[in-house]
């Protein structure tokens, strides 16, 4: 498991692995504006769109045609085991290395397990592991096998974060990604998920001020 880092200067999003403060990630929410910024997400956009995912918009349930082909490769049965996950992984997720798998599984399990300690019924939790499964597969397959390389894989998202998008997102973080949250609307509907910031951290820079009126990674492409 990769340890969160707090992100002292922007640009040691873009330092390699081997180069970072007990080789951490960072996991930051960007709340407010001002050039440093603007520069930042630019470049950060860029460097998701090569080795990373960029997310605009929620990230789509499983629908009826993901379920079944989840059903056919792995069928519905889901054990409280963090042996069973990694096992699992390895069958649905191929071109994960023993590292990668053993990450994710690490990972994944510790979030069904704070779901339990959270008082979530084995229904929820089964539901939310074949979410996260979903996910890796359908939207983060092009990431899952470069975890742990010198080349950190980035997350880019923007909008208002969901309780299980931020539940996967810890997944990736602790497996060896990079995220930053756009939050044009602030940090309030955020930090009713995670008061404590246990997840990640807000970003607090000199001068900062409400993002610009119509400012999206639409325009930021555009420009």
């Amino acid at each position: 498991m990769f340890k969160r880092e707090k992100v002292t200067d922007l640009n040691e999003y873009f330092t390699d692995l081997n180069g970072r403060r007990q080789k951490g990630v960072f996991f930051s929410r960007i709340n407010g504006y001002n050039e440093q910024i603007g520069t930042f997400v630019q470049r950060y956009y860029e460097e998701a769109r090569k080795s990373g995912v960029i997310i605009e918009g929620k990230i789509p349930n499983p629908d009826d045609h993901n379920l079944s082909y989840y059903n056919e490769i792995l069928g519905m049965d889901c054990y409280m085991d963090r042996d069973f996950i990694c096992t699992s992984l390895g069958r649905w997720l191929p071109r994960m290395n023993d590292y990668q798998r053993g990450t994710v599984a690490d990972a994944i399990y510790g979030s069904l397990d704070r779901l339990m300690k959270d008082g979530k019924n084995l229904n929820m939790l089964k539901n939310a592991y074949i979410k996260f499964m979903c996910w890796l597969y359908y939207k983060f397959e092009r990431i899952v096998s470069r975890l742990g390389e010198n080349i950190v894989p980035k997350i880019l998202y923007e909008g208002t974060i969901s309780q299980y998008e931020l539940l996967l997102f810890s997944v990736l973080s602790g497996a060896g990604c990079d995220i930053v949250l756009l939050q044009y609307s602030g940090d309030s509907e955020y930090t009713k998920l995670d008061p404590g910031n246990r997840r990640s951290d807000p970003l607090q820079l000199p001068q900062m001020t409400p993002f610009p009126q119509g400012y999206s990674l639409k325009k930021v492409r555009q420009d």
